[in-house]
């Protein structure tokens, strides 16, 4: 059987789950064709001083790593578990989960994201956690598990790339999940904490720098687009031109962005599949032919 208890003998201390949990996401968003189909993301801003790493597996699963001043909370949630909240009949957390949480986290588990929104109830059946200082994690010790079922609490699929962090452990995730081949020298890479350079960005995902795909993952991010558009040098909602344009040998061009200014940000020529192609500006004070 796999439980939280097996999961807490597993893990690595809160500051290498942190850089795993980085890498992950950092891996998913660089496979990824499109972002809002990344299971593993990582919120640096969480809140004050706190960080998160999320998983949702799009069929209800899901866990949080919350990363705070005073400790780490993990939460995992699988939805067809027995330990369920919409299992146990009364729609509470199964006895023991989180009863012994310390008060300096069990806030956490308050957060309107991890509750169901319509009874308040934490979407819960897998809990563990490890005050700063503290030396080993910590999980609840007298929950009566269901028997029958080898991962009863969801713990054995929810983090198991948390506890089998090995490269051809999370190849063999990411191969699956997007059905393609992945380069075992590049997850290594990535999980080694090397910076994601250009080589492996597109090793991971050939067509990953296709100025479509960056466009769309630029729109995908709010905080991505502000920042371009921060004084207005890159604004995705200016895509008109005050003026038309065309080029002299009569190729193709998209506008793609404004300035405050007046003028524009173009991709010049025809569209090349998974391709990227040039790009230019045009300020308002030249004259268009």
């Amino acid at each position: 059987m796999s439980t939280v208890h097996e999961t807490a003998a597993l893990l690595p201390g809160p500051a290498d789950l942190r850089i795993h949990l980085r890498a992950l996401a950092v891996l998913d968003a660089a496979i990824s064709d499109d972002p809002r189909f990344c299971r593993y993301t990582f919120d640096a801003a969480w809140g004050p001083g706190e960080e998160a790493a999320l998983m949702q597996n799009g069929s209800g699963d899901d866990f949080s790593v919350l990363f705070t001043p005073v400790g780490v909370l993990i939460r995992g949630f699988d939805h067809e578990s027995e330990m369920s909240p919409y299992s146990t009949g009364d729609e509470q957390v199964w006895p023991g989960v989180i009863d012994e949480v310390p008060a300096a986290l069990s806030p956490l588990l308050d957060e309107p994201a991890f509750r169901d929104e319509d009874t308040g109830t934490p979407l819960v059946t897998a809990c563990l956690w490890r005050e700063t200082g503290d030396t080993a994690w910590r999980t609840g010790s007298a929950i009566g598990f269901p028997s029958g079922n080898e991962s009863p609490d969801g713990s054995g699929f929810l983090f198991s790339l948390l506890t089998d962090r090995s490269p051809e452990a999370v190849q063999a995730h990411f191969e699956d999940y997007y059905e393609r081949p992945v380069p075992l020298d590049a997850v290594r890479h990535v999980l080694a904490g090397h910076p994601l350079t250009l080589a492996i960005t597109e090793a991971l995902n050939p067509v990953a720098l296709s100025d479509s795909t960056l466009l769309q993952r630029i729109a995908a991010h709010p905080e991505v687009v502000s920042y371009l558009s921060c004084d207005g040098e890159f604004d995705l909602a200016r895509r008109d031109p005050i003026e038309s344009v065309a080029l002299p040998n009569g190729l193709p061009v998209e506008p793609i962005a404004g300035c405050n200014a007046g003028g524009t940000h173009y991709l010049c020529g025809p569209a090349v599949p998974d391709g990227p192609r040039p790009d230019g500006f045009l300020p308002n004070v030249m004259e268009a032919t």
